[in-house]
C-alpha cells in the first residue's frame, strides 16, 4: 500500500482548496454544535443545582395579618416559610439596585464570586451588573445613605432573569439601569425600616394549591404567585429552553448539511480519477484495496475537521459561558464539553462521509480496467429530461449551459442545500429584528402613562391622584398560564386598547390581547373559563374583541364587572396608572413601574441584539462562502476536459465562465427563496413553543426590506466565490482536451 499512500499528498497538492475548504467547513459546523451544545447542558446543570442549594421558592404571597405560630404552622403543613424585606436604592450612574435582606432558609443568595457578607456594611452585588459594569470586588458603593463595601457576586434564585418590573413592557433585561444586591437584615433595620416585606414560601413536592388553601384560611392573602407563573424565573427558564431547541436542532443540520456537502464532494472527486483507478486497477491491485485506499483522504479531512472544532470549542466555550451568565443570574458549577456532545460532533462528518464515498467508489471500481481507462469522464448520453426539452434552438452557449445544468443536477442539488442554509441563517437575524422592532412598538403604542403603580392592598379612595384601576392575576384551569385580569374605567384615557387596523376599542366589553388569543387560540365570539390565582375561582367570559398588544397575555374589561366578579366594592381598585410620580407611601405601594425606563430596558437591548444578528451574519456568509466555493470548484474540476476543448474552438473567457458556470444561480436563488418558508415555519413553531408558557408572544414578521438584503449579501457571496472558479477555468489548460482525445 506504499505506493497508493504516496498519492494522498499529492492528491491534496492538486486539490488544496477543495481539501482545506472541506476541513474549514466541517471545523466550523463541529464548532458550533458542540459549543452550542455545551452550553446549554452546562447552563442547565448549573440551574438545576442552583435552584436546589437556593431552596427556591414555590411561591410568593402577601398575607392580610401576621402568624400567631409561624412554626407550628410549618410543621403541621409540611412549609418552609420565609419573610424577606426590600427595597430599591438610586446610584448616581443611572443604576437601580433592588435590595434584599439576606435569607437563610428560602432564595437563598448564592455566591459566585468573593465571599458571604459577614458585617453590616458588607454587601454582595448581583452578578449580572457586575459583570456588565467591570465592579471588582472592595469596591465602595452607597446604598440608602450608608456605604458599603462589595465582598462577593451572588445569584438570588426567584431574580434569575433580574428584570425591575414585571409588566408587559419591563420583559427586557437592562443590567446597566437595573440589578440587585443583598445585606444583612440588621443593616435592613437601620436603613429602610419600612421596606417592603413579601413572604416566600417552598413546598415539599412542589404543588402550591395546598398551601395557597391553607394560607389563606390561615392569614388571608392580598397577593399571591407561583414560581412558575414569575417572570423573573420563568423568562429566564423559557429561554434557556429556547436557546437549548436551536441549539440542538439548528447546529446539527448545519453539521449534518456540511458531512453530505462533504461526502458529494469527495465521491466526486473519486469520479474524477477514474482514469487513475483503471490503471492502478491494471497494475494488479485489487478492489478492496483500492476502496480502503480512497477512502483515507475522506476519513482524514473529516476526522481533520471535527476534531479541530471540538478543540476549537473548547476555547470558545468560556467565552460563550460568560456571556450566558452576564445575560442569566445563574452560579456556572459545571464548565465542560458533554462528552455525547464531542463524539456525535466528531462521528458525524465520518458517518455520512466514509459510506458515501466507499459506495461511490466500489461502483466505479465494479468496472473493468479498460473502461475506467478510457471514459475519463462521466456518461454524456442525453437523460430523459434533456431529450424531452429538444434543445434544437438558440444559440450553441444558451443551450451547453441548459444542458450543464441538467447533467449536473446533483452540483445544483448541493449548490441550492448550501444556498438554503446561508439563507435560512441570513433571514433569521431579518425575522429576529423585524420581530423585535414590531414588538417594541407594540408595548407602547396603547400606553399614555409614565408610571405604574401596583397597590399592597385594595382602596375604595384614591387621595394622590391618577387613573385607578383593578388588576387580578388568573390562570387557565390547567395552571399552565397565568395572566393579568385589568378592570379599567369607561372613560380612561391613558390606556387605550387598539385593534388590528389602529382603531380604538371601547372598554365595555371583553377585550383580549393578541398574545393571549394566540396561546389560547380564541377569537371573538369564543367562549373560555379561567380561574382567579389566589382562591381557584372560576369564571366563564365571552371574547367580544381582540387589542393588537403582544408584550402581554391579558384581559382587559370595564372595572364594576370586574369587581362584581371579584366580591368588591364597584370603586375598589389596586392599581394607579399615572402621567407624573405620585406621592404614595413606601408600605402601601408592592411594585412600581416605569414606562421610561421600560423604553430605556428595550432600547439597551436592541444594541446587543444587533451584535449577535451580525456575527450570525457573518458566520452564515462564510459557510455559504465555502459550501458554495468547494461546488463551484468541483464543477471546473469536472469539466476541464470541456472548457479545455472550448478554448481550443476559440470561445472567451467571459463566455466560458457563463456557460460553465452560469447555471449556479438558478440554484443559488431557489435555494434562498425555500429559505424563507422554511425559517417563517420552524421559527414560528419554535417561539410558539417555547412561549407556551409566559406571559407573552412574539409576532414573526419577515419585511421585504429584510429580505431584499439578505438577497444582496447572498448574491455577493456567491459572486465573491465566482471568483476563485473563474481563476480556474482561466488556468485550464488547452493541452488538457488533447491529453484527453489520446488517451
Amino acid at each position: 500500500m506504499s505506493p497508493l499512500l504516496k498519492r494522498i499528498p499529492r492528491t491534496v497538492r492538486s486539490n488544496q482548496w477543495l481539501v482545506y475548504g472541506s476541513i474549514t467547513l466541517v471545523m466550523l459546523a463541529c464548532m458550533l454544535y458542540v459549543s452550542l451544545n455545551t452550553l446549554i447542558v452546562d447552563i442547565g446543570q448549573s440551574r438545576s443545582r442552583f435552584e436546589r442549594e437556593s431552596q427556591i421558592e414555590s411561591a410568593t404571597f402577601l398575607p392580610q395579618k401576621p402568624f400567631a405560630a409561624l412554626s407550628t404552622f410549618e410543621r403541621d403543613h409540611g412549609l418552609t416559610i420565609e419573610r424577606r424585606r426590600e427595597v430599591d436604592a438610586a446610584l448616581d450612574n443611572g443604576l437601580t439596585l433592588r435590595v434584599f435582606e439576606q435569607t437563610m432558609r428560602v432564595d437563598i443568595p448564592a455566591i459566585t464570586a468573593g465571599r458571604d457578607v459577614q458585617a453590616d456594611d458588607e454587601m454582595l452585588l448581583g452578578q449580572t451588573v457586575a459583570t456588565v459594569l467591570k465592579v471588582p470586588l472592595g469596591t465602595r458603593m452607597t446604598l440608602l445613605g450608608r456605604s458599603f463595601t462589595v465582598v462577593g457576586f451572588a445569584a438570588v434564585p426567584d431574580y434569575m432573569y433580574p428584570i425591575r418590573t414585571t409588566d408587559d413592557a419591563g420583559i427586557i433585561l437592562d443590567p446597566k439601569a437595573f440589578g440587585i444586591a443583598v445585606i444583612t437584615p440588621a443593616a435592613m433595620d437601620s436603613c429602610a425600616p419600612e421596606a417592603l416585606a413579601t413572604w416566600h414560601v417552598r413546598t415539599i413536592n412542589g404543588v402550591t394549591a395546598t398551601a395557597r388553601q391553607a394560607l389563606d384560611e390561615t392569614v388571608g392573602l392580598t397577593y399571591w404567585q407561583d414560581i412558575t407563573t414569575n417572570p423573573r424565573y420563568t423568562l429566564a427558564t423559557v429561554k434557556l429552553e429556547g436557546a437549548a431547541s436551536v441549539s440542538t436542532s439548528m447546529p446539527l443540520v448545519i453539521l449534518l448539511l456540511a458531512s453530505l456537502l462533504l461526502a458529494a464532494a469527495q465521491g466526486r472527486m473519486v469520479r474524477m480519477q477514474r482514469a487513475q483507478l483503471g490503471t492502478l486497477k491494471a497494475l494488479g491491485y485489487s478492489t478492496r484495496e483500492l476502496v480502503l485506499h480512497e477512502l483515507a483522504l475522506p476519513a482524514v479531512i473529516a476526522l481533520s475537521g471535527s476534531v479541530l472544532g471540538v478543540l476549537s470549542s473548547i476555547l470558545t466555550m468560556r467565552p460563550i459561558l460568560n456571556f450566558m451568565v452576564s445575560y442569566f443570574s445563574v452560579p456556572l458549577y459545571v464548565a465542560t464539553v458533554p462528552w455525547r456532545a464531542a463524539i456525535v460532533g466528531i462521528v458525524a462528518p465520518v458517518f455520512f462521509t466514509v459510506p458515501a464515498v466507499a459506495l461511490v467508489a466500489a461502483r466505479l471500481l465494479g468496472q473493468t480496467p479498460v473502461k475506467l481507462m478510457q471514459t475519463t469522464t462521466l456518461s454524456t448520453r442525453p437523460g430523459l429530461l434533456e431529450r424531452s426539452l429538444h434543445l434544437t434552438r438558440g444559440s450553441f452557449q444558451n443551450r451547453f449551459a441548459v444542458r450543464a445544468a441538467i447533467r449536473g443536477l446533483t452540483r445544483l442539488t448541493l449548490l441550492m442545500l448550501g444556498a438554503m442554509l446561508a439563507g435560512y441563517l441570513l433571514l433569521f437575524g431579518g425575522a429576529m429584528r423585524d420581530s423585535m422592532d414590531m414588538l417594541v412598538r407594540g408595548a407602547f403604542q396603547d400606553t399614555r402613562y409614565n408610571y405604574t403603580y401596583v397597590l399592597t392592598a385594595p382602596r375604595l379612595k384614591n387621595p394622590w391622584g391618577g387613573e385607578a384601576l383593578t388588576s387580578v392575576p388568573f390562570t387557565t384551569t390547567d395552571g399552565q398560564l397565568t395572566f393579568q385580569v385589568t378592570g379599567l374605567s369607561a372613560t380612561s384615557t391613558l390606556l387605550v386598547p387598539r385593534d388590528s387596523t389602529g382603531q380604538a376599542i371601547p372598554i365595555d366589553r371583553v377585550i383580549i390581547t393578541r398574545a393571549l388569543a394566540q396561546k389560547l387560540d380564541l377569537q371573538p365570539g369564543d367562549t373560555w373559563t379561567m380561574q382567579q390565582s389566589v382562591t381557584g375561582q372560576e369564571v366563564t367570559l365571552t371574547v367580544d374583541a381582540v387589542a393588537e398588544m403582544y408584550t402581554t397575555a391579558a384581559v382587559i374589561m370595564p372595572q364594576t364587572r370586574l369587581n362584581s366578579i371579584l366580591g368588591t366594592p364597584p370603586s375598589s381598585f389596586n392599581a394607579l396608572l399615572s402621567t407624573t410620580s405620585l406621592q404614595i407611601p413606601a408600605q402601601d405601594v408592592l411594585m412600581t413601574m416605569s414606562t421610561a425606563q421600560s423604553r430605556a430596558a428595550f432600547d439597551s437591548a436592541v444594541e446587543p441584539l444587533w451584535v449577535t444578528l451580525g456575527s450570525v451574519a457573518v458566520i452564515a456568509v462564510f459557510i455559504a462562502l465555502l459550501a458554495l466555493s468547494i461546488v463551484t470548484t468541483l464543477t471546473v474540476e469536472e469539466e476541464r476536459v470541456t472548457i479545455s476543448l472550448l478554448k481550443v474552438l476559440g470561445y472567451r473567457a467571459e463566455e466560458l465562465n457563463r456557460m460553465v458556470l452560469g447555471s449556479g444561480i438558478v440554484a443559488v436563488a431557489t435555494g434562498f427563496v425555500l429559505s424563507i418558508p422554511l425559517l417563517l415555519t420552524s421559527l414560528g413553531r419554535l417561539l410558539a413553543t417555547t412561549t407556551s408558557g409566559i406571559s407573552f408572544s412574539l409576532p414573526i414578521r419577515l419585511s421585504p426590506l429584510s429580505i431584499l438584503f439578505c438577497a444582496v449579501i447572498m448574491l455577493a457571496t456567491y459572486l465573491l466565490s465566482l471568483r476563485a472558479a473563474r481563476r480556474k477555468v482561466l488556468g485550464v489548460q488547452m493541452a488538457i482536451s488533447l491529453k484527453a482525445a489520446r488517451e
